[in-house]
Order: C-alpha cells, then structure tokens, then sequence
C-alpha cells in the first residue's frame, strides 16, 4: 500500500484516537479506564500509529526494557481494517525499529486471540519476565522473538 505510513505518535490528534484505540480494544473489556495513560509521556514507552491515508488504522506500544529487551504491550488494528495484512506490516515496523535502536528481544503476552498471529510472524512461547512485575491475565501466554 503506497497510502500507508507508520510514525511515533506525537500530536494531541494521535493521543486521542490512540486513548480510543486503548480504550475500545483493551481496557473496556474489563471496565476499567485505562490505568497506564502515564506511559504517553515516559522515557521508556514508545507509540506508533499507523496511517492510510489521513485516518489512523493502527496503534502499537513498546515498553523498552533494560538488557536490549523490549515488550509490546499493545497491537491493534481498527476492526475494519483487519485481515489484510496490516498487522504484519505495523509488527514488522517495530521489530525494524526495535533492531535498529540495538533491541535483542521482544517479548509479548498474547491473549487467546493474539496467539496464531504471533505465531503466524515467527513468535514463540518464551518467559516474558516483566521487570516490573505487573499482574498478567490468566488466559494470556508468553511468547517472544529474537531479532
């Protein structure tokens, strides 16, 4: 797709469709607002949103971690943007730019629904080891990539 770009999120446009994104896909499921806004504006936190056109499809979250580890945290694709490959382009785009800023590793806790398509990209089950240690869900699964 020659329409398509993906950038590091940096207007109020972006943090709000991105707040939508979090909000929609993630957070509503439990009934909760979304806990972790804070990371819009931290150091080891980085957003990516990726654009047809002018409109947003996409939005991905990587937390950079110590020891060339990074995770991701959040990867979306807008519902009638799916199944045309736009997932692996906006997954690649981080694993490039993960490489290219000296990343080893990332790492990632699928939900049920996620698995096959990290599997499907060269993911597998691998020890997440948040060095934060926030509370995972009992459904998700570790899985990881070496880059």
């Amino acid at each position: 797709m020659d329409n398509l770009r993906i950038i590091l999120a940096t207007d109020d446009k972006e943090w709000n469709l991105i707040k939508h994104f979090r909000q929609k896909y993630f957070f509503d499921k439990t009934g909760v607002q979304d806990p972790y806004i804070w990371t819009f504006e931290h150091e080891s936190h980085r957003h990516f949103v990726l654009y047809i056109d002018q409109s947003i499809v996409g939005y991905a979250h990587i937390q950079l971690w110590k020891d060339n580890r990074a995770a991701m945290r959040i990867i979306v694709i807008e519902e009638t943007q799916r199944n045309n490959g736009l997932g692996k382009k906006l997954l690649e785009f981080c694993e490039n730019w993960l490489k290219t800023h000296n990343y080893k590793t990332i790492h990632a806790e699928a939900s049920p629904n996620a698995l096959t398509f990290y599997m499907q990209n060269g993911y597998v089950e691998m020890p997440f080891n948040d060095p934060d240690s926030y509370e995972s869900s009992v459904d998700d699964i570790a899985v990881g990539k070496i880059l």
